[in-house]
């Protein structure tokens, strides 16, 4: 899932090695605005991408206070986007 808002553009994957598990990839300056600093962690030196770990539940309620602080005046750059994933079935 990709997240847009005023604090940020964040990447939601879940991870394969735990389902409840989920990895948040941004830019430094986002993530630190949401989490703390000792969490995160570089992924791709050369597009400047950080991540951190985080449960589901953990993301939810951050998700649901991000969303209150945005202002009213804002939510026009609020944008949910999910990326598709389809799987091949042989019958």
């Amino acid at each position: 899932m990709n997240i847009e808002c005023t604090f940020g553009k964040f990447k939601i994957i879940k991870t394969l090695a735990d389902k409840d598990e989920l990895l948040i990839l941004s830019q430094w300056d986002c993530l630190v605005k949401v989490f703390e600093n000792s969490r995160i962690f570089l992924v791709n030196k050369k597009d400047a991408i950080f991540g951190v770990y985080t449960q589901q539940n953990e993301f939810l309620e951050t998700l649901s206070k991000l969303i209150q602080q945005i202002d009213y005046r804002d939510w026009d750059h609020l944008h949910l986007g999910a990326d598709q994933f389809f799987e091949k079935h042989n019958s």
